[in-house]
């Protein structure tokens, strides 16, 4: 295994670290356990501190295509006005 590899591993590990402590802090606030936040800021349950390092390792671990690409499936419901 490439040092790569291993440095990206990490990186993916501690992403779901930080995803396992916003969920149990979710649960601890009586959340649904069968319903996921929406992920959105204030509703992620992540400190701000948390949000910018899993956004950090999301861009050192995934190609921007990736990103771009993905960002474009994204089928987001119409705006209210």
């Amino acid at each position: 295994m490439t040092q790569s590899n291993t440095i990206k591993q990490q990186q993916a590990q501690r992403i779901l670290e930080l995803f396992a402590i916003a969920r149990q802090r979710y649960l601890d606030a009586a959340g649904n356990p069968r319903r996921t936040p929406t992920g959105l800021k204030g509703d992620d349950y992540m400190t701000d501190e948390e949000r910018q390092e899993a956004l950090v390792l999301g861009r050192q671990i995934f190609p921007q295509e990736y990103i771009d690409n993905t960002a474009r499936s994204i089928k987001y419901p119409p705006v209210e006005s």
